[in-house]
């Protein structure tokens, strides 16, 4: 299911420029089940290797003059879920002491302090200092700005070129960095300028003239944490382009799963294989078949997970949410997703009873549910319909090889997500797409699917995840029953 990833919706918040202050730190661990002596020891040890793997650096920004704004942004690396303390300090003139000019607590990814001024002609000195769970974990590197005095651009007497001289040019830097959330990167360029003076012949005086930004070497990435792909919010911001999850009918499977199934899209597995990630359905008689989650909504269904440490089992999720023309509106938290990871073929993180299948009996009770607890959003169906309407990308942005943590069992930060008009597959041919029916008598059930369960992603239509069909079983044959399918997408 992996695919090149091209689109322009929805895209990100315009590129941020920054005066980058880079602070990677190993992620605080989780408490362990101890107390007393135990877990003080345990503390002890996860905050020394904390401070043992801190790395913080600060970019410079060249020079400025007096009064012009000094701007202070950047970003954290390895930090997990949770906020930590970032103190940005000044170094006090002809002393070794520093004075601190703001804090924030920052999360994995970008941040931005307020924009520092200097008044007065010479040299200031800027760092930060990273506090983990109230203790010193890093000390960032020393920048330097030059700030020179104003110039003088007029002068009183017959003001001309020849005799006003002609102020100094300053060099300023700047960082440019541009999220990718979907693939969870950020690009990174350094870029610089030269700020000269031209006479202007109507004001007689000299005006400052920046040239264009000039991009220096190379450009560089670093992986997108939380704070760089989210903007919480309280709630769905007015004017969202929101996503609509359909089952599609469960008889339209894929060309795979149609020719497994002999057109019918349900088949009987006598005996199924043993497989080390789902040990319990070796030798199970199984009803296997495909489902197809699609998103026909406006917008993309995404959510944006990160966690405090490699070891932690809780998560805190988000869903984003972007105007019809992808920029990105705000995030909601969702305490109530949750994830874990599993090798069922795919090795990522699922979303926990996001999808659920259930057999009802001709009573409409429940006979029997799907071993399948997790799911991963991600495009990789198509759906024809939408091809050709307006915010459609042209091919799959969450793709298989960034989505979900592929492969990553320690990932900090994850993503799912359903672009529009995108859909994901499940074929039979995954071990745990199917329902154990080995104690079932033969007969006539109902084969149930609901998307999101779980709820969690917001959509403009919580009436229409759910979809329905008869099946008639008979030792190991299945027959779907004709005209019985409702609910789901054509």
């Amino acid at each position: 299911m992996t695919a090149s990833s091209s689109r322009t919706w929805p895209r990100r918040a315009a590129a941020i420029v920054t005066l980058s202050v880079v602070v990677t730190l190993g992620a605080p661990a989780v408490a362990p089940a101890a107390t007393g002596a135990e877990t003080n020891a345990s503390s002890a040890r996860q905050l020394e290797a904390q401070r043992a793997s801190a790395d913080t650096t600060l970019n410079s920004v060249g020079a400025r003059y007096v009064g012009a704004r000094i701007p202070i942004k950047g970003y954290t690396s390895g930090l997990g879920s949770g906020r930590h303390k970032l103190v940005l300090q000044r170094r006090k003139p002809g002393t070794r002491r520093w004075v601190t000019r703001a804090v924030k607590h920052v999360r994995n990814g970008a941040y931005r302090f307020s924009s520092q001024t200097w008044r007065t002609a010479g040299r200031v000195k800027f760092r930060t200092v990273l506090y983990s769970r109230g203790r010193k974990a890093d000390v960032s590197n020393v920048i330097t700005v030059r700030v020179l005095a104003t110039p003088q651009v007029t002068c009183a007497n017959a003001p001309s070129p020849s005799t006003c001289p002609r102020p100094a040019s300053i060099v300023e830097q700047r960082v440019v960095e541009i999220p990718s959330c979907p693939q969870l990167t950020v690009t990174r360029r350094d870029e610089t300028r030269v700020v000269s003076w031209a006479w202007d012949a109507g004001r007689l005086e000299w005006v400052q003239s920046p040239q264009a930004w000039v991009q220096v070497g190379a450009e560089t990435s670093r992986a997108a944490g939380a704070a760089d792909c989210i903007k919480v919010v309280d709630r769905a911001p007015a004017g969202a382009a929101l996503p609509d999850l359909r089952i599609k009918d469960l008889t339209k499977c894929g060309l795979g799963d149609s020719a497994a199934t002999g057109g019918t899209c349900f088949m009987i597995v006598p005996e199924a294989p043993f497989n080390a990630s789902f040990p319990a359905l070796a030798g199970r008689k199984l009803l296997k078949f495909g489902v197809i989650t699609m998103n026909v909504g406006d917008g993309p269904g995404e959510i944006v997970a990160d966690r405090s440490s490699p070891d932690a089992a809780s998560w805190r999720a988000f869903q984003s949410f972007y105007d019809p023309s992808g920029a990105l509106l705000g995030s909601v938290a969702k305490p109530e997703v949750q994830f874990y990871f599993a090798g069922d073929g795919h090795d990522h993180w699922h979303v926990r009873d996001f999808d659920t299948y259930e057999l009802l009996d001709a009573t409409g009770a429940v006979a029997a549910r799907a071993e399948k607890h997790g799911y991963c959003m991600q495009d990789n169906t198509s759906y024809e319909p939408f091809r050709a309407q307006p915010r459609v990308p042209a091919a799959p942005v969450y793709t298989d090889a960034t989505s979900c943590g592929k492969g990553l069992p320690d990932a900090l930060t994850i993503i799912h997500g359903l672009s529009r008009g995108w859909g994901d597959t499940y074929p039979t041919t995954l071990p745990d797409q199917a329902i154990d029916v080995t104690d079932l008598a033969d007969g006539e059930y109902t084969v149930r699917v609901h998307a999101d369960a779980v709820g969690a992603v917001t959509e403009s239509d919580e009436s229409n995840n759910t979809t329905e069909v008869r099946i008639s079983i008979a030792g190991n044959a299945v027959t779907v029953v004709p005209g019985t399918s409702s609910g789901g997408l054509s």
